[in-house]
């Protein structure tokens, strides 16, 4: 029996949803997730098959694993194990010290999400991936550095 598209739009949907959940994304993230993948659309019912595929695809790089039952009764994890928080703290930690040397003007989260666009073309510094990050996290060294700072 073949899937109609509203059968696959509503797998999808509640697919996209675990993996928020597994994700442990916030709300935020998560719009923020949705309307980039679709061009502004910030509900997952609003998006058409095609950016409900985009959404999952950038979920499974931020280390989220579809797992069937029968893997999931074999003990396979439905994340792949990332320890982004490390260095997503370093990035923030770096950010926050440019700005007590004046380097930066603001160290809110939106100024820092800004120059990770700028730099990498992410959107948000949660998730890039490791290349990425540490791509970051060394231009920030040096910036420190070379403000007069002192790494730790």
């Amino acid at each position: 029996m073949k899937e109609t598209q509203a059968q696959k739009k509503a797998c999808l949907i509640k697919l996209i949803h675990v993996g928020k959940s597994r994700l442990m994304m916030s709300d935020n993230d998560y719009r923020t997730l949705l309307a980039n993948a679709s061009g502004g659309k910030t509900s997952s019912k609003a998006l058409s098959v095609a950016e409900l595929e985009q959404v999952l695809r950038a979920m499974k790089a931020q280390g989220f694993v579809v797992a069937t039952k029968a893997q999931r009764k074999q003990g396979k994890p439905d994340i792949a194990v990332r320890d982004h928080g490390r260095q997503t703290a370093k990035i923030r930690a770096l950010w926050l010290e440019l700005h007590r040397l004046g380097a930066v003007r603001s160290p809110s989260e939106l100024g820092l999400a800004r120059f990770v666009k700028r730099m990498t073309g992410v959107d948000y510094h949660g998730w890039l991936d490791t290349d990425n990050a540490s791509k970051v996290i060394e231009h920030l060294k040096q910036w420190v550095l070379r403000v007069g700072g002192v790494l730790q």
